[in-house]
């Protein structure tokens, strides 16, 4: 265990903590409004983004569990939207991603290898790369947060 791993652990708790609040907190109409910059995300609703984000939290569990993270399909749309169900993915994709604390600095300090995760290049250690998706994971929060707002 690492204290690098317990500061990305931090983080990844405190993003979905955020996010579980914010869809706690919205009526079902809330999750159909546009979600502007997000439009390529399914239908571009809040639904869509939220969900993609939740399924991105499990992509990079995927990632660091040593399983193919494969691309998303942008999928989401409001239709599919249920938020007890996307609260459920973000409860399960905080448990998953309880592994970083364990992460010792060796581990952090190792570099994957290229893939087709847009985030590894074979030159980026494992703690650049986890701190790159969770900084791209802060962006679709953001947007989510901006669109409600």
């Amino acid at each position: 265990m690492s204290e690098r791993g317990s500061r990305l652990r931090e983080t990844v708790d405190g993003q979905i903590s955020e996010l579980i609040a914010i869809v706690a907190s919205l009526e079902e109409a809330a999750l159909r409004l546009p979600c502007p910059g997000r439009e390529k995300l399914g239908d571009g609703t809040v639904a869509a983004c939220a969900s993609h984000t939740a399924e991105t939290y499990h992509r990079i569990a995927a990632f660091l569990a040593g399983h193919s993270a494969d691309r998303h399909d942008h999928a989401h749309n409001t239709h599919n939207a249920d938020a007890h169900a996307l609260l459920q993915q973000l409860s399960t994709a905080r448990t998953s991603l309880s592994v970083l604390a364990n992460l010792t600095d060796e581990q952090l300090d190792a570099v994957p290898p290229a893939s087709g995760i847009r985030f590894t290049d074979g030159e980026r250690t494992l703690e650049q790369v986890v701190a790159s998706m969770l900084k791209h994971q802060a962006h679709q929060i953001e947007a989510v947060k901006a669109a409600v707002a």
